[in-house]
């Protein structure tokens, strides 16, 4: 079940919720910032608190800056 809810689940680190997570062993793991979130009993555990974090990331507010930034207004805004 969790492959089929894989392509839906994102980073909770990542402000704008566009980083896919990726499956390694027992965890899923942001490709952005390399937090690992565990899987327990089949269910992924996406509570930032509960996050294994990266060496030298001491608390979990630090990774938001690892996600790229949003795209600029110009880009996002249509043409009229």
């Amino acid at each position: 079940m969790l492959d089929q809810l894989l392509p839906y689940l994102r980073c909770p680190f990542d402000p704008h919720r566009r980083t896919p997570l990726l499956r390694s062993d027992d965890a899923l793991q942001c490709p952005a910032c390399s937090a690992r979130f565990r899987i327990r009993n089949g269910i992924p555990v996406l509570v930032p608190q509960d996050a294994i974090l990266p060496v030298g990331i001491r608390h979990h507010a630090q990774l938001a800056a690892r996600h790229s930034s949003p795209p600029a207004l110009s880009d996002t805004n249509p043409r009229w």
